[in-house]
């Protein structure tokens, strides 16, 4: 593992785009890198948690009343505790090279990860939005959502010198809030 912290780049500016119009209780982004989503998001929530397993080189996401704890996905966070959760998972499908910054795994098991970890952590009726490339099994993502009460939607989207990034959202089916 490197240690370093993933920098922003066009994807994170995709999602952080995405979520403009999200306010709530709670908000999580697993893999919060320097914290720039909390930054943005922690005024509009009531609590605002980022979780990474390096150290943010920033701290703007501090001043912003945000927190941040050292953790590997959510897996030191209760269930169904947030509104709203949000990540930008490592999406490049590699062989590992020990950089949890850029390193999503052959089959792409970082971000399905990073959704199983929300799935747990998002309150019933709350939301999920993340990004992944082009070149993501979309399928096996909606599967994941599918078996624990959820729908996935493409909700944005934008062409990058190499690949397409796209934002999804996982929200409550109609049913399993009834």
């Amino acid at each position: 593992m490197t240690g370093e912290t993933y920098l922003a780049s066009d994807d994170s500016a995709l999602l952080r785009r995405a979520l403009r119009g999200f306010s709530g209780g709670s908000f999580l982004e697993i893999g919060a890198g320097n914290g720039g989503g909390l930054v943005e998001l922690s005024p509009r929530f009531g609590l605002a948690v980022g979780t990474d397993v390096v150290k943010p080189t920033m701290s703007d996401w501090k001043e912003a009343g945000a927190d941040y704890v050292l953790a590997d996905g959510a897996t030191c966070l209760r269930p169904s505790t947030f509104d709203l959760v949000a990540f930008n998972p490592p999406y490049l499908a590699t062989e590992p090279r020990d950089d949890p910054a850029v390193d999503g795994g052959s089959l792409l098991e970082v971000p399905k990860a990073f959704l199983r970890e929300a799935l747990r952590v998002v309150k019933g009726n709350g939301r999920i939005v993340f990004l992944l490339n082009d070149e993501a099994k979309v399928r096996e993502f909606e599967e994941l959502c599918e078996g624990n009460g959820f729908s996935l939607e493409r909700v944005a989207s934008e062409r990058g010198f190499f690949e397409e990034l796209v934002v999804y959202s996982a929200k409550p089916r109609e049913e399993s809030l009834r």
